[in-house]
């Protein structure tokens, strides 16, 4: 006999319901939407478990270092406990600062991109693994060329550096591969990268810029010590750029103290890091 419930979906009287949260009519399953569901009430124990469950699955999804959605943690992790996203993925925060000394940041708030960010100081604060220092370096010298350029630099422009060390479009690399795929393809869906059209090109001109993931995991200062180790010169010898880099530096420095006051009043009042079952001892054995 079949029956509407309280959200207007037609359901059989004698029916289950799976974990994720379809329902199930003899062997047939109808998906109803998460925010058709009720809240499920608020318990510690399991908005952690979730948390856990969270930093696997970007500690995994990390490795292609192309940023995270948060649809995609919501759908894949989070599901029906998505009205607590923000306690959510605060205990991931913390779990990972803690054990795995790497932050959680959004880069994108209208997209909801995130990404995870070593706090281990090094030298370029970028990429980070040792299999990648080649992709590092040819990074590097590209975000080099487009700041020292204006904060922008003509496809022709970066060729014309990259033909320098060897590296031609069309050529495969022992190293790298296909060049051009890798600059224009990978190093932009990581978003270490913007490639952009010119406006009314004829025929098509493309400029490269700084992608929201350069912006969090570098500098500009270090980008322009690393341009004067190249070139043996001082930072001050570009005193414009050298100036712009200063004000990046206090500006971030500002941020950085805003950001970490504001998840420190934010997890306080969740209580996160305060309750003694979940142990970083605890979250070892059921995380990892």
């Amino acid at each position: 006999m079949d029956r509407r419930n309280d959200y207007g979906y037609r359901t059989t009287v004698f029916q289950s319901k799976h974990p994720n949260g379809d329902e199930r009519s003899g062997s047939n399953y109808r998906r109803i939407p998460w925010g058709r569901r009720p809240t499920p009430p608020r318990d510690v124990a399991i908005l952690q478990e979730r948390a856990n469950k969270l930093v696997k699955y970007l500690l995994v999804k990390d490795q292609t270092k192309i940023p995270i959605k948060r649809s995609d943690m919501l759908k894949d992790v989070i599901q029906e406990y998505d009205e607590y996203f923000p306690e959510i993925i605060e205990r991931a925060s913390y779990a990972l600062e803690k054990m795995f000394r790497v932050n959680l940041k959004e880069i994108d708030k209208q997209s909801s991109l995130y990404i995870l960010i070593s706090t281990q100081e090094s030298s370029a604060g970028i990429l980070g693994t040792t299999k990648d220092t080649p992709k590092l370096g040819l990074l590097m010298v590209i975000l080099s060329v487009i700041f020292m350029n204006g904060n922008k630099a003509s496809e022709a422009v970066i060729w014309e550096v990259l033909r320098k060390l060897g590296l031609r479009p069309g050529v495969r690399h022992s190293l790298f591969g296909e060049v051009r795929k890798l600059i224009t393809d990978e190093f932009v869906k990581q978003k270490y990268l913007e490639y952009k059209r010119v406006p009314n090109s004829r025929p098509p001109e493309y400029e490269f810029f700084w992608g929201l993931r350069s912006y969090h995991e570098t500098s500009k200062m270090k980008v322009l010590k690393f341009a004067c180790k190249v070139q043996k010169k001082d930072p001050k010898d570009w005193a414009a750029q050298y100036r712009e880099a200063v004000e990046m530096e206090v500006q971030a420095a500002a941020v950085a103290v805003a950001e970490a006051e504001a998840r420190a009043e934010a997890r306080a009042q969740m209580g996160i890091g305060e309750e003694p079952r979940y142990s970083l001892g605890i979250f070892v054995h059921t995380a990892i």
